[in-house]
């Protein structure tokens, strides 16, 4: 096999180029490896790079070093190239959250993720959510989760942060996202969102938090979805309300925990295929990347794409 190595170095606040070094090494010493490797220097660059690898016919698999976001621009950009045979895709995580690699059973240390890639017998096929927003007449994926309000919040907050490339450098990523979370907290207003479930049209006046997943993992490992797989085609919608501040706190509480799923504060959703419609300018996050403060008319359903790793699980 010949492998096309995708490097994000400024991924993690570095995390990317400290874990390329220990996949260098690690190809050093494994004979008959045969690869390639380019560094993206730019955000955007990933994606170019991927549609210039799909039409190479001397590849078996590309591997991204870098976050999720990494991965989505990635992924994204082979996705807009038609290929009968799509490139597989496997993945070295070195991002801040690092969701992908938990939803999908991916190690964290970079050798061992490699051997997962290295010591692969086939083809796994993986969930995709895909978007359709009626708003903006636009289409996109999310690998990990489309977020409207409380976490799209956050993130926003988080990435705007003057302390965000401090933190991420000394590896205090998630205590960000948690400082952040305590402020927006007091600040995020709640809105109304439409949701078409099948033939049912239902109406919740007082959203606050309104994620799309396709695993079970947000915000660096907290657990949003019940037994969300990522080889399944489905998503999952969660819904909370803002009706108390006390109740809420107490939600918000066993989000952070990873329990709003089993609670009576979430409102949850399944399918295929998924409508809804936010009114109001709200803040979003699609894996972490920002389309603004805005209104959103969405449809989401599932693709999926080939991945050459082993899972851990």
């Amino acid at each position: 096999m010949k492998y096309l190595f995708i490097i994000n170095p400024c991924a993690g606040g570095g995390k990317g180029k400290t874990a390329w070094s220990k996949v260098q090494a690690q190809l050093a010493t494994t004979p008959g490896i045969q690869f390639d490797c380019i560094t993206s220097r730019y955000v955007g660059q990933p994606r170019e790079l991927a549609a210039q690898a799909a039409q190479r016919n001397d590849l078996d698999c590309l591997v991204v070093v870098g976050g999720d976001g990494t991965l989505h621009e990635v992924i994204t950009g082979l996705m807009t190239v038609q290929q009968d045979d799509p490139l597989p895709v496997a993945y070295i995580p070195a991002g801040t959250g690092n969701d992908f690699a938990r939803g999908y059973g991916i190690a964290t240390a970079p050798r061992q993720a490699l051997i997962q890639i290295l010591t692969n017998q086939r083809t796994h096929r993986i969930n995709i959510g895909h978007y359709h927003d009626y708003s903006r007449n636009c289409d996109g994926i999310f690998l990990n989760n489309f977020g409207i309000g409380f976490d799209a919040a956050i993130v926003h907050a988080t990435n705007h942060s003057r302390a965000k490339t401090f933190l991420n450098h000394h590896h205090l990523g998630t205590f960000a996202y948690i400082y952040k979370a305590v402020r927006v907290f007091f600040t995020q207003p709640d809105f109304q969102v439409k949701i078409q479930d099948g033939r049912q049209l239902q109406t919740f006046n007082h959203a606050f938090l309104l994620v799309a997943s396709n695993h079970p993992y947000i915000g660096g490992g907290v657990r949003i979805a019940a037994d969300q797989r990522i080889d399944q085609q489905e998503l999952e919608l969660v819904v909370v309300e803002k009706r108390h501040r006390l109740t809420l706190l107490w939600a918000m509480l066993m989000f952070a925990s990873g329990h709003l799923i089993t609670s009576r504060f979430a409102h949850l959703f399944r399918g295929k295929a998924l409508r809804y419609q936010v009114t109001s300018a709200q803040y979003g996050q699609i894996d972490g990347d920002e389309p603004g403060k805005r209104a959103f008319d969405l449809a989401l359903s599932c693709c999926s794409y080939p991945f050459w790793q082993q899972p851990l699980n």
